[in-house]
């Protein structure tokens, strides 16, 4: 295998676990910081390194990034080196200083969470205020000019909420909206009753579709959503764009960065399983290129496929969807029950349109 032919172009990059919030859906159990985090000073090294390496795009995540002291400087970094930076924030904590270090950090947008209208935004939130908070910050941000980014995260609970948000960030003036389903892993691991109804994934993609079309809003697909229904080429692509789903990116293109330097092929595979090695230890360069490394997806065949992937005909192209979705649904890394392409899914015609129609006429 050539390993040469992998560069991290894009990078998920968690600065830490300490967070304001106990979200009930949080993939990483986010509060107390982990113990012997990177220090500021080796988080600039590694964007260095990333930057060396031609990665075009970091997010940092958390935990809450604002409670990451020195966070803008490594922003700043490798804006300063031609990377293109942006954050996800549950926005409880904006005010002055964070536009200060924003507009130093050079940011391309910062994304916000919002999941849901007030009352299950709050709900998932476990703060009471969470809603307004993000209400308060959309203003801000806006007043200030800076690029806003909505970030949703959907459960079953909030999925009804799409309408009503969707009028709600039109109003807003925003621009950009990316949703995902929430995996059953974290705080969500023995909370499976909450999640998303795989028979409600098509409804997703057809809603995606439909409000796209009107150009108010660019809204995007997280890369658990999907595959190859009839909505697929109007999920990930710019406006005017035809896009496809092309298989998880984990190790090819995409690289994630733990808070304590643990590198794996994306950050939303939260099981130590993943882990490549640390960068403490070894460089980016030298875990991203060693032999072996991201297995999963560089040495991906058909025959890896299982379940209800197994026989698919899109097999060689989708490689079973996204990686995490697979892992922690069925513990399986190349099984999806996600997916709702015509070929395989068990979704009757009769449900798709009944249930189109009726959230569709409700909301």
């Amino acid at each position: 295998m050539n390993t040469s032919e992998y560069k991290p172009e894009f990078c998920v990059w968690e600065l830490t676990l300490k967070c304001n919030m106990r979200c009930k859906h949080c993939g990483s159990i986010a509060g107390k910081a982990r113990e012997n985090e990177l220090t500021v000073d080796e988080c600039l090294n590694v964007a260095e390194q990333l930057a060396d390496l031609g990665c075009k795009q970091v997010t940092f995540i958390g935990g809450e990034v604002f409670l990451y002291e020195g966070w803008e400087k490594i922003s700043r970094k490798l804006s300063e080196k031609g990377v293109d930076v942006n954050l996800i924030t549950n926005g409880f904590l904006l005010g002055d200083e964070q536009i200060t270090q924003i507009k130093y950090a050079r940011l391309t947008n910062v994304g916000i969470s919002l999941d849901g209208m007030e009352s299950n935004h709050n709900n998932m939130r476990n703060i009471s205020t969470s809603f307004e908070k993000v209400m308060q910050a959309l203003e801000i941000l806006n007043k200030e000019g800076i690029p806003v980014a909505i970030v949703t995260s959907l459960i079953e609970r909030n999925f009804v909420d799409l309408w009503p948000m969707y009028n709600l960030l039109v109003e807003k003036g925003i621009k950009l909206w990316q949703m995902q389903i929430v995996n059953p892993m974290g705080n969500m691991a023995d909370k499976k009753n909450l999640l998303l109804d795989p028979a409600k994934v098509p409804l997703i993609t057809r809603f995606i579709r439909e409000k796209r079309k009107e150009q108010k809003i660019a809204i995007y697909a997280g890369d658990n959503i999907g595959y190859f229904d009839e909505n697929e080429l109007y999920l990930r692509g710019e406006f005017g764009t035809i896009c496809s789903w092309s298989g998880c990116q984990a190790g090819l293109r995409v690289v994630g960065i733990g808070s304590t330097g643990n590198v794996k092929g994306c950050e939303s595979l939260y099981s130590d399983e993943f882990i490549e090695g640390n960068l403490r230890e070894e460089s980016l360069s030298e875990i991203w290129y060693k032999e072996g490394n991201f297995a999963y997806n560089r040495n991906f065949d058909t025959s890896m496929l299982t379940g209800s992937c197994k026989d698919c005909n899109k097999g060689a192209i989708c490689r079973g969807g996204c990686r995490g979705a697979c892992y922690f649904t069925t513990d399986s890394k190349f099984e999806n029950p996600y997916c709702c392409y015509p070929g395989k899914t068990s979704i009757s015609k009769d449900y798709f349109k009944s249930n189109i129609l009726k959230y569709s006429e409700k909301n």
